[in-house]
Parts: C-alpha cells; structure tokens; sequence
C-alpha cells in the first residue's frame, strides 16, 4: 500500500557562494557540452553526502544521505519536474532510528526506485522502496537482502518492469558472496536470491555493479585482497537475472571500483582506483556483441589529465560515446573531472567543481541530450551535495 512520505523541514540557511568553472578545456580537447555552474541542492547545517542522479524525459530525481540531528542519517530524495532546472522539497525515505547509508537510484517512466543499507532491522541490510507515481509517495520499505550478517554494497537498474539488484554478503565467517536478487514486475516482487561469486571471487571489499539492457544483465566486481583472486570479474544472465553464467576474470592487475553500462549489443565497463590502489589512468573495456566478447582493457588518462581516477562512473549516449565522471586530484585538489570517450579515446575532460575544497563521490545521469552530475563537496564549509546540469551543443 502506498503512503505519503513527511517532508524533512530544513531550516532557512544562507546560501553558500559556489566556486565553479565554466566548463571549458583549458588545453586541448574541449567537450561538445556547456555546463551550467554548480549549485548546492542540500544547503543545510547538517552533512549530506553520497549524492545519487538519475534521470527520465522531463524528470531528474537525486538521492543522497543526510545527517538529521540527534539521529542517524536518513535517505533523503528531491525530484525536479523541469530536466533539472528547479527541484522540490527533499522527502525523506527511510525515516528510521537506525544509520541508513549509499543511496543507490534508479528510474524507469513513473517508477522510481531507491535501495540502501541500513542496519535499523539489527545489522546491515539491503532496503529498498519505490514509487510508482513519479516519486509522488513511497511504498512501505522492505527487506531485499534479510541476511543474518551484514549486506552492503548494493548496486541497481531498472529496465522496463525489470528491476535488478547486486549487494555483498557476509556468512558466520566472514567470507564475501557477490548476490542478486530480480523483479519482473516494477519491483512489486522480487524472485529468490542468486548467488553469482562465492569467497575465492569475492571479497569483504568487492564493489558489486549492474547494468541491463533487454533481457541480459551484466554484472561487475572487484577483488583486491593481495592474493591469487585479485582481478575485475564479470558475469552475465540472459534470462533477466534468474540465471548467470560463469564469473570470469578479466585480468589480475585490474581490481579497483569498476562501473558498467549497456545500449543494445554494445557494453562498457571502466576500472579506477581505491584508496589503497593507485592507477595511472581510467580502464576502458567494450563489448559490442553483447558481452560475448571483450577487446583488450585500454588505459585511458586524457594526457595525463585523469589519473587516478576514483569513485568513476559512466553513463552511455547511445551512440558509441560514453561520458566518465570521476573523482581527480587537479591542481592540488580533489575535483570532479567530466571525460568523454569516443573509439576508445579520450576525446574531451572538463572540471566540473573547480573549487577550493575537497569536490568526491560524482554521480552521472543522461536524459535526452542533457548531462546532469552531482558530487558531494565541502566547500561551502560542510559536505553538501552539489548539482551542475550540462546540454550537449
């Protein structure tokens, strides 16, 4: 039964001046995209972070975590009705007294879905909710991974009444499992959980990632234990979910956060770094037969301009272009680097945040032919969620 959510009352806060760079190359390689300065859609007192984007026709939804005072945090989502140009009030999903974490989004027509870990039910779980009326109101929270140790990590996409969700489990041992979990009707059920790696494929610190496109689902994984396992895996389902092939390796050298995309026969997945691994650029690999084969992993750092690359995503144009966005230290700053990938090359990086203070954790959404990209910042004094929106020329 769907019910309407209270509205978190923000108190007034004097809006922060944000430092933002028109976005323009300052050397070579310029995009084919003017960005709109950024703007702090959380402005409050209390730290919001992990900041989700994504996007259908007119509607942009961002979610993001939010500390409420003498709480936990809580999910927090706001909706825009005008591709990005103004956004309602934030609504609060989860709305409990436990730590509710890593907001993941995803849209498809009216329906929107949000997943998150939260440990309110006595330990880490996956939790998920959706809205079948534009983000209107929320169906009752429910939970997806009901494990007795820890799950987290989740990742998720919808395509058409194709909901699709990927987590990291933990048994009494404390081995990794990558599991998955599929609705074939708009997330109103869900069909039993299917483990796609177990311990020797997986570890504590895998990064779960999904992508979808017709009937296949593609997933990806990292595991960097320092041992014989390291390495990008991959695995797919051709049957929506309900079954997935052997997990295969790519190569052993690549394990940091990985992200995938998909458009017809064509998927991209990209590798960056982590904090305890350091890359001299972005990995690109492509498939354009639906994943039944891969061309060689490609290091890509746009002449020297994006190395090391963290918290990387990538969403697809449809038409053999991939916009990377990814957290770069520039200038001797952490900054928000926009990169777009044609053929296997870098063909344009921007910065988007360009500003005085750590800019981290960017999010990537595309609707029609506008750009929209959040990040979590802290130079308005605290960490906000920051918002720039992009059309392409």
């Amino acid at each position: 039964m769907a019910f309407a959510l209270a509205l978190f009352v923000y108190q007034p806060q004097p809006q922060h001046d944000i430092v933002s760079g028109m976005i323009e190359d300052d050397d070579n390689g310029s995009l084919p995209v003017v960005f709109e300065n950024a703007t702090n859609l959380t402005n409050n007192e209390q730290d919001s972070v992990y900041g989700q984007v994504a996007a259908w026709n007119n509607s942009v939804y961002v979610i993001w975590q939010d500390s409420v005072s003498g709480r936990n945090y809580d999910i927090f989502i706001k909706k825009s009705n005008d591709n990005g140009t103004s956004f309602g009030t934030p609504v609060n999903i989860s709305d409990n007294l436990g730590f509710s974490e890593h907001p993941q989004l995803s849209v498809y027509e009216s329906n929107v879905y949000a997943v998150w870990a939260d440990n309110t039910p006595g330990n880490r779980e996956v939790l998920f909710a959706r809205s079948t009326d534009g983000g209107a109101s929320f169906e009752e929270t429910r939970n997806i991974s009901n494990n007795a140790l820890d799950s987290y990590n989740q990742e998720m996409a919808a395509s058409g009444d194709n909901v699709y969700l990927a987590w990291v489990d933990l048994d009494e041992q404390e081995n990794a499992s990558i599991m998955f979990r599929a609705s074939a009707d708009g997330g109103a059920t869900f069909g039993e959980t299917v483990n796609i790696a177990s311990s020797g494929q997986a570890s504590f610190s895998s990064f779960p990632k999904v992508a979808a496109y017709g009937n296949d689902v593609y997933v990806t994984w990292n595991v960097m234990e320092g041992g014989d396992e390291d390495g990008l895996y991959f695995a797919k389902s051709s049957d929506r979910g309900s079954t997935f092939g052997e997990a295969v390796r790519f190569r052993s050298d690549i394990s940091g956060e990985s992200q995938v995309a998909a458009y017809n026969g064509t998927v991209y997945i990209i590798s960056g770094g982590l904090d305890l691994k350091e890359v001299n650029g972005l990995y690109f690999i492509k498939s354009t037969d639906g994943s039944e084969t891969f061309a060689d992993p490609v290091m890509i750092d746009a002449d020297g301009k994006f190395i090391n690359p963290l918290n990387v995503e990538l969403v697809s144009d449809g038409n053999d272009s991939v916009y990377v966005a990814g957290q770069v230290f520039s200038g001797g700053n952490e900054e928000i680097l926009l990169m777009q990938i044609s053929s296997n090359n870098a063909t344009g990086v921007v910065n988007l945040s360009k500003n005085e203070k750590i800019s981290e954790c960017p999010s990537i959404a595309m609707a029609g032919d506008n750009i929209y990209v959040v990040w979590e910042d802290l130079t308005p004094g605290n960490h906000e969620v920051l918002y720039a929106k992009g059309s392409k020329l």
